[in-house]
């Protein structure tokens, strides 16, 4: 049976040195640039089928996607990929009277521990400011990184399960009551995987028993 596999634009994503990867190495040099970036995606995946360089432009890339191409301006990808958060910042909120924020940001093996509990008013004695920890490696993890380690803790969970997906599907762009968009709901279909799941069922099932 002949499918569409879209194997090669995940690895194209998130293998080893693709566009992820060479995202976060570009975080780790003290002076790298957007332009940098863009500059090693064109050197590493200017000969991919899923990867291509706009004529007009030096700071843009374009990924084909499962359902279309998309393109993605380079311009503010490192710093929102560092998305830096100074640790003084975090030890106020550690330190938070609040113990609700404080839990928040407690490090597993850096909670307070237990406080004692008085039997008679049976209330929690909790210290103002606990004792504040040293950086934690965790807040420097960039987003393409915990992107990665969620995608990866989601599909343990997919293949250790028998998902069953539910497929919305808006009828219209305006969100107007009783207004159906055939072309809309086509695209919203073929954009899924829905149709090639039909067509690959049909392929696989060439005869069928008549239900009556």
């Amino acid at each position: 049976i002949d499918f569409y596999d879209n194997q090669p634009c995940i690895d194209l994503i998130e293998a080893k040195l693709g566009i992820l990867d060479l995202l976060d190495e570009e975080c780790k040099v003290p002076k790298g640039t957007d332009q940098n970036w863009a500059q090693k995606l064109y050197d590493r995946h200017g000969s991919s089928n899923h990867f291509q360089k706009p004529r007009m432009s030096n700071t843009s890339f374009i990924v084909s996607h499962f359902a279309d191409k998309v393109e993605y301006q380079c311009e503010g990808f490192l710093e929102k990929n560092r998305d830096t958060v100074y640790e003084e910042q975090i030890n106020i909120l550690k330190a938070s009277k609040y113990q609700l924020v404080a839990d928040l940001f407690q490090d597993g093996k850096g909670t307070v521990p237990p406080t004692h509990t008085s039997r008679r008013t049976n209330i929690n004695i909790r210290p103002a400011r606990p004792a504040l920890i040293a950086a934690n490696k965790e807040h420097k993890k960039t987003v393409g990184h915990q992107f990665r380690n969620s995608l990866h803790l989601l599909m343990e969970t997919l293949n250790a399960t028998t998902p069953h997906y539910v497929r919305c599907i808006k009828p219209n762009d305006e969100k107007l009551p009783f207004t159906f968009d055939p072309k809309r709901a086509v695209q919203q279909l073929r954009a899924c995987g829905v149709l090639e799941t039909i067509r690959i069922s049909a392929a696989g099932y060439p005869s069928r028993w008549t239900y009556h």
